[in-house]
Parts: C-alpha cells; structure tokens; sequence
C-alpha cells in the first residue's frame, strides 16, 4: 500500500511480518493410564505409523495437568473407574477413553475393547480429535461474534461490513484495502447522499466518513445518521486532515465516535475500528438485534 493517499492525507504503511505456516497435521499427546503393557507397546506401534492419519498422535510419559490431550485410562484394574471420572473434571470429558474386556452392565460401555484395541484405537482417537476440534471452531466463532469480527445474519456467519465515504477514487479503494485487511467488507460511495441512500438498502456495523465532501459534508452526515432511530447506533469514524481543536469539536457536536487524522497508521485504524465493533456487537447482543438488511 503506498505511503498515503497521493494528493490526500491518508493510512500511512505498516510492518507486515512473515509467520511460518501451522503444520498440516496437528499432534495431539496421549496418556496411558493403567494400560497393561501389551496394550502400551500396541499403542505406540499404532501411533508410530499413522503417517497418513489426518492427526498426528505422541505418546506422553508425563501426566500431569497439561500434559497430555486425550487419556486412555483401563477400567479393569483397581481405582479405574476412579481415576476416570478425576480426569473427565480435569480435561474435556469426551477426551477420556475407556478401555475395558466386555460391555458391563453396571457402568456405561468402554470405549476400546482390550480385544478389539489395536482395530479401534485409532478411530477412537481420530473421533474424540474431531470433536475437540469442532468444540475449538465453536468456541473462536463465539469470540470473533462477542467481539464483533463475525456477524450472525440469517442463520449464517458473515464478515462486518463498513461504508466508506469520500469523493477521492483514491481514498475509496486505500480504505476499502486496509479494511479488508483488518476484517471488514468494505462498500464505498462519493457523498453524503449516497451514503444515506446505501444505508437505507443494507446493514453496515460502520461507517467512515470524510469531512470535506462536495454537497452535504461528513459533519451533516453524521448529525443524519445518529438522529435516524434504525441507524443511530451505528458507530461513525471521521477521517479527515482537518485537525484543529474547532473541528475536533464539531466532530464531536455532530455525534461522532471516533475522529482519526490523516495520516492514520495501520495499527491505529486497526485499533479503533475493532473497538468500536466490539462496542457495537455488544449493543447488539444486549437488544437481542440480530435482524439484517
């Protein structure tokens, strides 16, 4: 992205830092619990050579909290049972396998029969995995929703979406890319007008808009969006070269949430419009307001 805006004040260029790729197959660490050690060295004979397994599985000889991921505890020996329900406290329940020689009347049924351990092992291990892994995605989609960076809308996840308003081309597409790299849809369009006009069709969590424009200014559009009942709770970033202690209370008098001047670096955008949509996701979710348009 170039340094700012030619001919207009604009996002000045951030560090961007190459991180490795995450491993193709994530490792998950197994704890024996009162295996015999038949069924250990079957194990790990098992986990050796799952080289084309969707997970990758490590034997842990340590068991303590944090050590391991999943359990494999025997249900014959003595303290079994026992030793079972400690651990299904301490980790994810389902991460908890039972082994056992028969179906018992008198509890639930194992999970890996000793008979049918080396056959089933791997399947178990795969299915608790696939549950873990589910529960994860569930939980970051949680978050992102709480904070803002995913919208629930029609039974569906979709990305927040702002309106950009400024009459420079050049603007338009320099924000619409570094909203894009923060997380955001972007829409853009050249005045006021067609800003009221655009937020009269569809939902937008933000709106940034410039002060200088030709017709009705950033300041008036602003005053338009807040005094709107459907729209007044949609955060309105003014970003402008205008910087004097006069503006800054106009912008403040006409209702805006932010007023960034150009030129913006990356983080300092990045920071205010996380804020606010984690503002606005919050209102949101207290109004119980998950309509769309």
């Amino acid at each position: 992205m170039p340094a700012a805006f030619p001919g207009r004040r604009g996002i000045t260029p951030h560090d961007t830092k190459m991180t490795p790729p995450p491993p193709s197959r994530p490792e998950y660490r197994i704890a024996a619990f009162g295996l015999p050690t038949k069924l250990e060295r079957l194990l790990e004979i098992v986990v050796r050579h799952t080289r084309h397994n969707r997970y990758r599985f490590a034997l842990s000889r340590m068991r303590g909290p944090g050590d391991f991921d999943i359990a494999l505890v025997d249900m014959t020996v003595a303290g079994g049972p026992e030793v079972a329900t400690t651990l299904r406290r301490l980790i994810e329940s389902r991460a908890v396998l039972s082994v056992g020689r028969r179906a018992d009347p008198g509890r639930p049924m194992d999970d890996l029969l000793q008979n049918r351990f080396v056959a089933q092992v791997l399947f178990a291990l795969n299915r608790v995995v696939d549950a873990l892994v589910e529960r994860q995605r569930e939980s970051r989609l949680t978050r992102a929703i709480a904070a803002g960076l995913l919208v629930p809308e029609h039974g569906e996840r979709r990305r927040p979406r702002a309106l950009i308003v400024d009459d420079s081309p050049t603007v338009r597409r320099q924000l619409l890319l570094a909203l894009g790299q923060i997380g955001l849809d972007g829409e853009a369009v050249g005045s006021a007008r067609e800003a009221l006009d655009a937020l009269a069709m569809r939902r937008y969590e933000m709106v940034l808009a410039d002060v200088v424009m030709p017709g009705k200014d950033g300041y008036w559009l602003t005053r338009a969006i807040k005094r709107d009942g459907a729209l007044g709770g949609v955060p309105v970033v003014i970003l402008t070269s205008r910087s004097s202690a006069f503006d800054l209370a106009r912008g403040a008098l006409a209702g805006c949430d932010s007023y960034l001047v150009k030129p913006v670096s990356m983080p300092s955008l990045r920071d205010t419009v996380q804020r606010h949509l984690h503002r606005f996701a919050q209102r949101r979710h207290a109004q119980r307001d998950y309509g769309f348009a």
